[in-house]
């Protein structure tokens, strides 16, 4: 016999304890203290039953009771055999009383927690003899790293069942119990810290699970969206108007959206602009799990892009103006002379000469004023299938001359496979003119001009390149090169390549430009085949 267990008896002895009467429990809780007891412990009887129900199933035949004791050896919850438990009831052994030495003599739990060890009694070991037909295990614990708590786990059956190799599986047990505490305490962690990052982060998160049920919904995306969390958790994700489409992309096709920008009004004068993205979340083996979505509030950024934008349209609007008003002095100043002249004149010679000069100064006028005009809103192409090469071949022998007085050289490299194209060629030529006209200008003497196209069929465009080896630019000049009424030459007027970019913009497509000071400049027109 354990010399623990030959103490016990002894001590039991010495208190003059009747082995044969019932023991009767000293101490006990009351119902609110045992609630209170049992709420502390909650998680550790919540694991325990789970565990203790695998193991009665692994046992099942043969009565077995298992029970847990808080750290004092108060009893807190028991599972198993209904005919152990009504036995245990009969000797007053349930939820609620102290297995203390001292009332209850001879018992695994008080001597296991007394000696921190793993305890057994078997039998005629107990002190009281109406236990002599059990078998009692007993198991100490202390989960350090789970509040700091401890007590004790023992499975009760009878003799005839006796086997050491139950210290063994309480022992295990209480592992595995340590260890899924410890697992729940850290996923609790981080779910706490994910939800306060969650809650408070100034983006509006909504979450839901492969069926596109929502599971999570932040305090942002109840403010974007005016709706209440509680009201939409647990319900479909699709309904919404702004993005539920695009929850069904996410969770159907499995297609991720990336800066969607999405408008909620809430009344005339309020709203909120969001860049919405979604994607699905799919574990480690690609499985899908859900969808994953966030708001990020743009409304500030795009009252200011607004408040910017009006600004540059006035101070563009103020640069034109003054532009065209400096434009047109010049010939009018010219105009209201020659009329002087004509006044102060009776020389018929003189009269025509100056009226021919006024035309001239007039046509000027009329001319840049057309300009102004066309770069400001130029007309609709129109669009209609055009063999590209002719085009530009017709363009170069128009623009040869010019470019023989500079004795420049304009060659061409077409792609073959680039015939016809959708455009407007009137006012493509225009655009090619004025880029060759600008080369050709730029250009000091025995230069070189090359246009070439390429075709891009992935993308359904094509490119037109002129680059020449004429003076260049800076930098600081090609930021300006679209602003109206800006130039680099002498007597320009500065809207030929505003009204260019214009004509293009019209035709869905785009220009760029580099250059180098001294070395030349190339210019990229990219235009829709269709």
């Amino acid at each position: 016999m354990n010399k623990w267990i030959v103490n016990s008896r002894q001590r039991c002895l010495e208190r003059g304890m009747d082995p044969s009467k019932i023991p009767t429990p000293g101490f006990k809780l009351s119902a609110i203290q045992l609630h209170e007891e049992k709420d502390k412990y909650r998680d550790i009887l919540v694991v325990t039953k789970y565990f203790s129900e695998k193991i009665l199933a692994f046992l099942s035949g043969t009565p077995h009771l298992i029970v847990v004791s808080n750290d004092t050896g108060y009893l807190l919850d028991n599972y198993g055999d209904k005919t152990m438990k009504s036995m245990i009831n009969q000797l007053g052994i349930k939820g609620g009383i102290k297995c203390d030495e001292e009332f209850m003599g001879t018992n695994v739990v008080a001597l296991a927690l007394q000696e921190q060890k793993p305890i057994q009694i078997i039998g005629a070991e107990h002190y009281h003899t109406m236990l002599e037909n059990a078998a009692c295990y007993c198991v100490p614990f202390h989960f350090t790293n789970y509040h700091n708590l401890s007590g004790s786990i023992s499975i009760m059956t009878s003799v005839e069942h006796h086997n050491h190799t139950y210290l063994a599986l309480l022992a295990n047990m209480v592992d595995s119990i340590e260890r899924e505490l410890s697992l729940r305490l850290t996923n609790h962690n981080q779910n706490l810290i994910q939800q306060l990052v969650v809650d408070n982060m100034r983006n509006g998160i909504i979450m839901t699970d492969e069926r596109g049920i929502i599971t999570e919904f932040n305090a942002y995306a109840e403010k974007i969206t005016g709706r209440n969390r509680l009201s939409v958790t647990g319900t479909p994700v699709f309904p919404f108007e702004h993005f539920g489409s695009y929850f069904y992309q996410a969770l159907k096709y499995r297609k991720q959206c990336e800066n969607i920008e999405l408008t909620f009004r809430y009344s005339l004068d309020q709203e909120n602009v969001c860049l919405f993205d979604v994607l699905p979340i799919l574990n480690e083996r690609g499985e899908l799990l859900g969808a994953f979505a966030q708001f990020r509030d743009i409304t500030e950024r795009v009252i200011l892009e607004k408040q910017i934008i009006n600004s540059e349209k006035f101070s563009a609007i103020g640069k034109m103006a003054a532009g065209l008003a400096h434009e047109i002095r010049n010939p009018l100043t010219s105009i209201i002379g020659f009329f002087q002249l004509l006044q102060r004149s009776n020389d018929q010679q003189k009269f025509q000469k100056y009226v021919g000069l006024i035309n001239i100064e007039l046509q000027s006028m009329k001319q840049l004023v057309s300009d102004f005009v066309v770069m400001a809103k130029p007309s609709t192409p129109e669009r209609r299938a055009i063999d590209m090469k002719e085009l530009l071949k017709d363009t170069i022998r128009f623009m040869n001359s010019q470019a023989i007085l500079k004795n420049t050289s304009i060659t061409a490299i077409y792609d073959d496979e680039l015939t016809i194209a959708m455009i407007d060629p009137s006012q493509i030529k225009q655009v090619l003119v004025n880029l060759l006209q600008n080369a050709i200008k730029s250009i000091e003497k025995n230069g070189f001009i090359q246009l070439c196209t390429e075709l891009d069929t992935d993308n359904q465009e094509f490119k037109i390149i002129i680059e020449d080896n004429g003076v260049g630019m800076t930098n600081e000049e090609l930021d300006q090169i679209l602003n109206p009424f800006f130039t680099t030459k002498e007597n320009g007027v500065g809207l030929g390549l505003s009204i260019c970019y214009r004509i293009i913009e019209n035709h869905k497509g785009y220009m760029t430009a580099t250059s180098r000071k001294g070395y030349g400049t190339r210019f990229e027109v990219t235009l829709p085949l269709v």
